[in-house]
């Protein structure tokens, strides 16, 4: 069991010895300048560099271009009339082969131009008609390249005369031809991830080695120990020419390899979306340092010092080269004579000299001055925002771009992830990785902290960040806003902030040699003092003052709640308050009493409106109240009159219609209870119909309206005019006149 245990944990350390890094540092390379092509819809391809530097050879589209190394000047361009595949320098720098699409009627897709007198070779031959590579033998004496036939050919340089035939052993478009370093191996990779070996004399050799995809790039190391292959996913090997394997790592989507000509580094270019040149232990395959891109890349091209890597260069698929490599001062920089910003540049020679990023002569950003290019424009120059939160001391430093070096930057950039024509945040967020990967950040952090002093305590460690603040994300190429960018760096101050406090900035200092701030002006600097109270305070600092920034921060006032003041001023107004209170609540009370006075009157004319406004509702007159209603008493015969039966007939006005014995109510046993029930609740009843039976009976209905509908009720309406109202008229009954007889009368 115990050695069970022993032999996992052996495993496991093994593991981790053997497993590349997932993070590395930086190389120090930034990126320095870039060629620009005349054809401004020009995507490059593929790029070479002679053996001192001194030309850049680089393929757009159909055509060739030499630019100067120095000056980055366009010496010549050549027309090859059809897509250009790739292009080599030969190892002296004296001739640029060239592999354009193949047609199988012309033999000139492999050309040769001669770097010295910049005119075309004669000899000419027939490579293939699908994108591939090229190869020079280390002599300068062989050109290796594939063929229509699922090989490759060796041609002699100087004829272009066919040497070899590296046939029959793939089945699929060669895609990869390499030399090796002492030229005794020659390597074939293929579309299906087939690599065949062969010796100087073109025989195969019996290494097995597949990969299983497409071979985008091949190479030997030095002494021709190891060859490396990189496939189109992304993944890369490495086998003895023997074709045993030795390591593998996936590096996301890459454009080529090549080892290292003086040591075991392998150099791989990643064109994902964080595209980067990184640099691989040859031996383990772990991650040694990389340079962060900030543009999509094609391939490359490496220089190298000794056993160090001193500069690149990166086809970019738009119109440019990049260059990157290591800072170097600019021309004229330590001269003596007259320098207005500090940059150490004479103002004779500097073409910014008041370190505002605006040309001096197109520098018409000024508001006194009556030569501008004299007084810095606040806005442009470099800044410095210094602030405090906790205990912790936060300085942003603020840096922006010429207009000219920000257009190169939107170029580079906008094709770096989709082929459009503004800035992505995606690819902005490249370009923020690129600027701060690529950096020295402890060498700028400790340049910054021994800059501070305070007047307690210290500051210690330090992290810092990097931000594009404006001129990138969603904007054209030839927009004016300039690119801005920082360095924002917290650092932890000890023991504690303690208040008041004074911070002291000793020097200016400049990270020229080992960021992207070469590209920019550093001087003079503008300090932004933000205070406890979020206020801000500037001052414009220039390398010459003799007098050093001392930015002073002092205890907060403590300032009283709302509450507490509110009640401070109750206090000392009581008086005035309780006087304004009393006023109120008799002015308060003098207009409720009057109003109460003014209901207690009486008025009769009121009283005759509301009588008059009653009389108005359109009652029936036969209605009659049941207050009014009372039981009917027996008629005697006393009190019947006599009549004559000859006296005429008379009209009665007066008898109510209530006597007639089918009016009378009916008998109720209970009708006082109803009575005394009425009288809580007065309502209108209509005229009661009798017949000799008694009172019939009716059922309300209800109508659509909402109203009941009783069977002979008269429709009221208030909306009738009162001078059109028919007036009701007591009906004229006819009454017949009994007369009396004698007997009656003696009676």
């Amino acid at each position: 069991m115990v050695s069970r245990t022993y032999f996992a944990l052996g495993a496991v350390i093994i593991t981790l010895l053997l497993t590349p890094l997932s993070s590395a540092g930086s190389s120090g390379m930034n990126y320095l300048d870039s060629t620009t092509t005349e054809n401004s819809d020009a995507y490059t391809s593929s790029v070479s560099v002679n053996h001192n530097n001194t030309i850049i050879a680089s393929s757009h589209g159909r055509f060739v271009e030499f630019h100067d190394g120095a000056s980055l000047n366009l010496i010549k361009r050549f027309d090859l009339g059809r897509e250009v595949y790739d292009i080599q320098f030969s190892p002296d720098g004296g001739r640029l082969a060239i592999s354009i699409a193949a047609l199988e009627s012309v033999p000139d897709s492999l050309r040769i131009i001669n770097a010295i007198s910049l005119e075309f070779e004669s000899g000419q031959a027939r490579g293939n008609n699908r994108p591939g590579n090229i190869d020079w033998s280390p002599d300068g004496q062989r050109i290796v390249a594939p063929n229509l036939n699922n090989g490759a050919l060796v041609y002699n340089a100087s004829s272009m005369a066919e040497i070899l035939a590296l046939n029959g052993r793939h089945t699929s478009d060669v895609t990869c031809v390499s030399f090796s370093k002492t030229g005794n191996y020659i390597a074939t990779g293929d579309e299906s991830g087939k690599i065949q070996l062969w010796d100087s004399s073109g025989n195969a050799l019996e290494a097995d080695i597949n990969v299983g995809e497409e071979v985008v790039g091949c190479d030997f190391s030095l002494q021709d120990a190891k060859i490396a292959i990189s496939t189109i996913s992304g993944n890369v090997f490495s086998f003895v020419p023997s074709g045993s394997s030795l390591q593998s790592i996936d590096l996301g989507n890459n454009y080529g390899i090549q080892w290292s000509e003086n040591s075991d580094l392998l150099y791989v270019l990643d064109s994902d979306n964080s595209p980067e040149l990184i640099a691989l232990d040859g031996s383990t395959f772990t991650v040694i340092h990389s340079t962060k891109l900030m543009h999509k890349s094609l391939d490359f091209a490496v220089i190298e010092d000794s056993t160090l890597l001193s500069n690149f260069y990166v086809a970019t698929d738009s119109n440019h080269i990049a260059i990157y490599g290591n800072p170097s001062y600019p021309e004229g920089y330590g001269d003596m004579g007259s320098d207005l910003d500090g940059d150490n540049i004479p103002d004779v020679i500097d073409l910014d000299d008041d370190g505002d990023s605006y040309l001096d002569d197109w520098d018409f950003n000024c508001q006194n001055a009556t030569v501008c290019s004299r007084e810095p424009d606040l806005q442009t120059i470099r800044s410095m925002r210094v602030g405090i939160e906790g205990n912790s001391l936060i300085i942003e430093d603020i840096y922006t771009m010429s207009q000219s070096d920000t257009y190169i930057f939107r170029n580079l950039t906008r094709r770096a992830i989709i082929s459009d024509q503004r800035i992505s945040y995606e690819e902005t967020n490249m370009i923020e990785s690129a600027f701060c990967h690529n950096m020295d950040q402890n060498d700028y952090i400790q340049k910054l902290r021994n800059s501070i002093s305070l007047s307690v305590g210290q500051v210690n460690n330090g992290t810092t960040n990097c931000e594009i603040l404006d001129g990138l994300s969603f904007t054209k190429t030839f927009d004016k806003e300039q690119l801005t960018f920082s360095f924002k760096t917290e650092f932890d101050v000890a023991p504690n902030i303690s208040l008041p406090l004074t911070i002291y900035f000793d020097s200016q200092i400049s990270v020229i040699e080992s960021s992207i701030t070469h590209k920019v002006e550093n001087y003079p600097i503008l300090i932004e003092h933000i205070t406890l109270d979020d206020e801000s305070l500037y001052t414009l600092w220039w390398k010459s003052d003799t007098e050093k920034p001392q930015l002073n921060y002092t205890s907060l006032v403590e300032r009283d709640s709302q509450i507490n003041t509110a009640l401070e001023s109750i206090k000392h107004n009581i008086w005035v308050i309780l006087a304004v209170a009393a006023s109120s609540l008799l002015v308060a009370w003098v207009l409720i009493r009057r109003r109460n006075l003014n209901s207690v009157i009486l008025d009769d004319s009121e009283f005759e409106k509301e009588l008059a406004e009653d009389s108005d509702i359109g009652y029936d007159d036969n209605f009659i109240a049941d207050d009014d209603i009372s039981k009917p008493t027996p008629i005697s015969e006393l009190e019947q009159p006599i009549t004559d039966n000859n006296d005429d007939v008379i009209v009665s006005e007066a008898i109510p219609s209530e006597e007639r014995p089918t009016d009378r109510r009916a008998f109720i046993l209970d009708e006082d209870t109803e009575l005394s029930e009425s009288r809580n609740t007065k309502r209108r009843s209509g005229r009661i119909q009798r017949n000799a039976q008694g009172p019939i009976m009716t059922t309300k209905r209800k109508r659509l309206d909402g109203k009941l509908d009783v069977p002979g009720e008269k429709i009221i309406s208030k909306k009738s005019p009162l001078g059109t109202r028919e007036k009701n008229v007591p009906k004229v009954r006819k009454v017949r006149r009994v007369k009396a007889t004698k007997e009656e009368e003696d009676y």
